[in-house]
């Protein structure tokens, strides 16, 4: 691999593993004006922000070196930030630093930050996520007549509609609209969506109304994958704080999650315990991702 090919690689992971930070603009290869040279300085990573009212600019140098950064960097970085009027500089090394460029980067307020990642060579750690993914699996309903006087209905479910927000709903639709509205939770229960006083009516007879108060019983069940992901993280060298960058892929369907590299677990108990694999990054070792989602009209239950 080139130089110029190993420094695109690590600009690019770091550029990854910053760009999901909130509120800001992050650009590869900047060019800045420099207030003092008055000539034109290229940044690697440049991150533009706000904290509160205060705009603030965060310059970012990525040394892909195969032995760590010295003391002359350091001081040519500092030459630069000041020169580009950034209010925080920022060296990443995936070999680290030297200590008098440590002391150096100290005193010179620049921050240091080790990078790891398959790519670079220097990281064989991954990160279990477990994936819960709630399900309905089946349903029934409980209604009782409000008013007085007789009260009928067909034995066949699919006549049955019922008037709710300005809609009317047949049975798979209502069970969508107390999923979607949060009527019931959706982890693994047993679950009660309690309509109260509602109007139904017969698709056959549809200008006959009649009031009934309703119940669902729905049972949700959970699905659990796990999927090993590469870490990638920068570890800041003063700290040893860490930020992992991770993009998830989930997918609707079970078919598109195990071709995509997930793996399906039968419990809870098992997904945890595929999930406790060696070496694994003390930080990430509780990820867990629990999907809420609405069911949309052309889905069916």
């Amino acid at each position: 691999m080139s130089t110029k090919s190993r420094g695109d690689l690590l600009e690019n992971i770091v550029a990854e593993l910053c760009g999901k930070m909130d509120n800001t603009k992050v650009t590869q290869k900047a060019k800045v004006y420099g207030k003092r040279s008055e000539i034109e300085r290229e940044v690697d990573i440049l991150i533009e922000g706000k904290v509160g009212m205060f705009d603030v600019i965060v310059a970012i140098e990525s040394k892909n070196y195969g032995e760590p950064v010295g003391i002359d960097k350091i001081e040519s970085f500092k030459t630069k930030l000041d020169d580009i009027g950034a209010n925080l500089g920022v060296m990443v090394c995936p070999t680290g630093f030297t200590e008098p460029a440590c002391r150096a980067a100290k005193s010179h307020d620049i921050q240091l930050f080790t990078a790891y990642d398959e790519r670079l060579g220097n990281s064989s750690l991954f990160i279990p996520l477990r994936y819960i993914a709630p399900e309905i699996k089946s349903y029934s309903l409980n209604f009782s007549h409000r008013a007085g006087g007789p009260f009928s209905m067909p034995t066949d479910k699919v006549r049955w509609r019922f008037h709710i927000d300005g809609k009317i709903l047949d049975t798979e639709k209502l069970v969508i609209y107390a999923w979607n509205h949060d009527k019931i939770p959706q982890i693994a229960g047993d679950h009660v969506a309690n309509f109260g006083a509602v109007t139904m009516s017969d698709t056959q007879q549809p200008n006959k109304v009649q009031y009934v108060e309703l119940s669902i019983n729905i049972f949700v069940i959970e699905k659990y994958y796990l999927k090993l992901f590469p870490a990638s993280f920068l570890e800041q060298a003063k700290t040893g704080n860490k930020k992992f960058s991770l993009y998830i892929h989930a997918f609707s369907k079970e078919e598109d999650m195990i071709k995509n590299g997930w793996k399906k677990f039968q419990t809870f108990e098992e997904l945890n315990k595929a999930a406790d694999i060696e070496n694994q990054p003390t930080d990430v070792r509780e990820l867990l991702i629990r999907e809420h989602y609405q069911i949309t009209d052309e889905k069916t239950i």
